[in-house]
C-alpha cells in the first residue's frame, strides 16, 4: 500500500516538473532584462532602473520591490510603463521623506509582465546606501566594520580596541554575542552626524544604533579617545542585546536596554550621579513604568531618565548579581511581558522594584510637584457668553431662556405669524366697528331707503 502511494507521489511530482517546463522556457525567452541597477546618492534619493523588452507583446505592468536586507517585508511600487515591447522606467526614491541610515544593506527585484501573459521575476540585487561624501577609512573586528575618515590609522586602531574590549565585556555580563554584522560610521563632528539623520531628530542625540538593520551613527572627534571609550560601548551594547533577545512579539523595555548601555561604557557619566540625587531629594524621579517604552524628548528629562536607567541596572546588578539580569534577558527573548520578565527574574513586580531601588536613594525633601490639572469643570463655565475672534464665521449662538410669561410667548414667535396675526386682529376690529355703527344708525332712525 505504501508502495503505490510513493509511486502515485512521484508520478505527480514529475508531472508537476514536466509542466513547469514550457512555462519557464516562454517566460525566460519572451521577456527579457536588459539592464538593471540601484543608484544611491546619500543623503537624497535612491534612483531604480529598469530597461527590458518582449519578444511577444508590448510590456504591460512593472513592478518595484525593495527594502532593507534585513527586513522580511519588501515595499511595492507600480511603475506605469508606456504601451511598447520595450521600456526604460526610473523610480526615486527620495530618502529624505523615506529614511534610511548609511550602510544599509538594500535588496530590490522587478516584477515584469506583458500583454500575452509573460511574466518574469528578475533575481535579487542587492547594494549598500552608503555616504560617499566623504574619504572612508575601513577596519574590522569580529562581526564588526568600522567606517572613519578623521584621525588616521591612530584613530581606527583606537576605536577596534575598544570593540574588541566591549564585545568581551557583553559576553561575560550578559552571556550575548552579535550574530549578525555592524557596521559603524563614525563622523568627525556633530554637524557631519546630523547631516546624516534623520530629520527632526532630537538635538541631544550624540550617536544612534539602529539595531533592526545593524548601523551605528556616531559623531567623535578624532582626538576625543574618552569619546571613544563611552561612546562605542554604548551603541554597541544595544546592538548585541537586541541581536540576542531577537523575536518578532517583544521587545526590551527602554529602561534596561538603555540602562544597560550606560552601564558598559567604558567611561562613566559623572553628572548622572549628581542628577539622581537631585532628583531624589526634590521629588522628580521618573516612575520605572513611563520609561519602558521611550524617553522624554526634554534634554534635561532625558539626561535625568538615562542617570535612572543605569542606576536602576546597577541596582539588579549589586543586589542580585548577573544570573538574575540573564534570566531577565532570556525571558525578554522568548517574548515575555515586562511584568512577568521582572517577576519571574527577581522574585517583584516591576512597582515593587522601582520601590526597592528608591529606597537605596536619598529621601526627598520636598513634596511632589503638582503635575495634575482641574479634575471637574466648574458649574458656571457657561455663565458668560463666549469671546469670538473678529470675523468669526458661523458663531455659536448664545442659549435663549425658555419663555415664561404670554409676552415672552408671544414675542418668541416667528415674525410672519406677528404680522399675521396683527393683519387679522386689525380686520376684524373693522369689521365690528362696522356693524356697531349700522347698529346705532337704524336705532336713531337713520335709513336711507325711508
Amino acid at each position: 500500500m505504501h508502495y503505490h502511494w510513493r509511486a502515485l507521489l512521484g508520478i505527480l511530482m514529475l508531472l508537476c516538473v514536466m509542466a513547469s517546463q514550457p512555462l519557464h522556457a516562454q517566460t525566460s525567452e519572451a521577456i527579457q532584462v536588459i539592464s538593471s541597477s540601484a543608484r544611491p546618492d546619500f543623503p537624497n534619493e535612491i534612483v531604480f532602473a529598469l530597461e527590458a523588452t518582449s519578444s511577444a507583446a508590448a510590456i504591460s505592468t512593472v513592478q518595484l520591490l525593495y527594502g532593507p536586507t534585513r527586513s522580511e517585508a519588501a515595499l511595492i511600487v507600480d511603475l506605469e510603463p508606456p504601451a511598447q515591447p520595450q521600456v526604460r522606467l526610473e523610480h526615486r526614491l527620495d530618502t529624505q521623506v523615506y529614511y534610511y541610515p548609511p550602510g544599509t544593506e538594500m535588496s530590490y527585484r522587478w516584477l515584469i509582465r506583458d500583454a500575452d501573459g509573460n511574466s518574469i521575476e528578475t533575481p535579487v540585487q542587492q547594494f549598500v546606501y552608503t555616504d560617499e561624501r566623504f574619504g572612508w577609512q575601513e577596519r574590522t573586528v569580529g562581526e564588526v566594520t568600522i567606517f572613519w575618515y578623521a584621525g588616521g590609522d591612530a584613530f581606527g586602531d583606537a576605536v577596534a580596541g575598544t570593540v574588541e574590549q566591549t564585545l568581551s565585556n557583553l559576553s561575560n555580563t550578559l552571556k550575548a554575542s552579535l550574530r549578525a554584522p555592524v557596521r559603524i560610521y563614525i563622523y568627525a563632528s556633530i554637524p557631519d552626524m546630523y547631516s546624516a539623520l534623520q530629520a527632526n531628530s532630537a538635538e541631544w542625540i550624540g550617536g544612534q544604533a539602529n539595531t533592526g538593520l545593524g548601523v551605528i551613527v556616531a559623531a567623535i572627534a578624532p582626538d576625543n579617545e574618552r569619546e571613544i571609550r563611552r561612546m562605542i560601548p554604548h551603541e554597541l551594547s544595544h546592538q548585541v542585546l537586541h541581536q540576542h533577545i531577537e523575536n518578532p512579539y517583544g521587545n526590551l523595555p527602554r529602561w534596561l536596554d538603555e540602562g544597560l548601555a550606560v552601564h558598559h561604557q567604558e567611561v562613566r557619566d559623572r553628572e548622572y550621579d549628581q542628577l539622581l540625587i537631585e532628583a531624589a531629594q526634590e521629588n522628580r524621579l521618573i516612575p520605572l513604568e513611563a520609561l519602558a517604552s521611550s524617553f522624554p524628548a526634554d534634554p534635561d528629562q532625558a539626561q535625568l531618565s538615562y542617570a535612572q536607567s543605569r542606576s536602576i541596572v546597577e541596582y539588579i546588578l549589586d543586589t542580585y548579581g548577573e544570573e538574575p539580569l540573564q534570566t531577565m534577558i532570556m525571558a525578554f527573548a522568548e517574548a515575555t511581558p515586562v511584568e512577568e520578565a521582572v517577576q519571574s527574574a527577581l522574585g517583584m513586580s516591576v512597582d515593587e522594584l522601582d520601590a526597592a531601588w528608591r529606597s537605596e536613594l536619598p529621601a526627598a525633601t520636598m513634596p511632589a510637584p503638582d503635575l495634575s490639572g482641574p479634575q471637574v469643570a466648574p458649574q458656571d463655565r457657561f455663565r458668560d457668553p463666549p469671546v469670538l475672534p473678529v470675523g468669526a464665521i458661523n458663531p455659536v449662538p448664545t442659549p435663549t431662556p425658555a419663555p415664561t410669561t404670554l409676552g415672552d410667548r408671544v414675542a418668541a414667535l416667528p415674525a410672519w405669524v406677528t404680522l399675521g396675526g396683527s393683519a387679522l386682529f386689525c380686520l376684524t376690529g373693522v369689521v365690528l366697528l362696522a356693524v356697531v355703527l349700522l347698529v346705532a344708525l337704524r336705532r336713531i332712525g337713520v335709513d336711507k331707503r325711508n
